[in-house]
């Protein structure tokens, strides 16, 4: 993982000086090699990003990363694997997330919390690569582990 050194070497689990909130989502590809995003429109951010969120109290990281999916997309989801960790820095927190490949084992993706985003789509990896400025932090990390060889989907 290409963490940032820094970053990585004062995060311990959180601290006073340095909070900590997990997140967990998914990475869902199509048949044509498209990655679901969904597409955050509020006051405070407007970008792309990888369906997921907060875990709740009691919950690891795959339970998460499935009641997020259905929260946001009304589908219900198979995690197949683990793909790895990314940290990034957002109102003065250290998000460490959690990425999972799934399925979509039914419904089909829509937003559904229309207050935070306005569209869900599968854009293709190459397209993402090209537009980084319009990506969440998250999403920048996930495309820069993929590029990198580091993430496999």
């Amino acid at each position: 993982m290409s963490y940032d050194a820094p970053l990585l070497s004062a995060w311990s689990g959180g601290s006073a000086l340095w909070p900590s909130i997990r997140l967990a989502g998914c990475v869902i590809k199509d048949d044509q090699d498209r990655v679901l995003l969904l597409h955050r429109n509020t006051p405070k951010r407007k970008h792309w990003e990888i369906p997921g969120g907060k875990l709740d109290p009691g919950e690891d990281e795959s339970e998460t990363a499935t009641r997020e999916l259905r929260e946001e997309t009304g589908v219900e989801v198979n995690l197949e694997r683990e793909l790895g960790k990314g940290i990034f820095v957002q109102d003065g927190y250290i998000m460490v997330y959690t990425w999972f490949l799934a399925t979509i084992a039914s419904g089909t993706p829509r937003v559904r919390e229309r207050n935070i985003h306005d569209r869900c789509e599968f854009l293709k990896i190459a397209d993402l690569k090209a537009m980084t400025d319009e990506l969440s932090p998250n999403a920048r990390n996930f495309v820069e582990e993929l590029d990198g060889g580091r993430i496999n989907i």
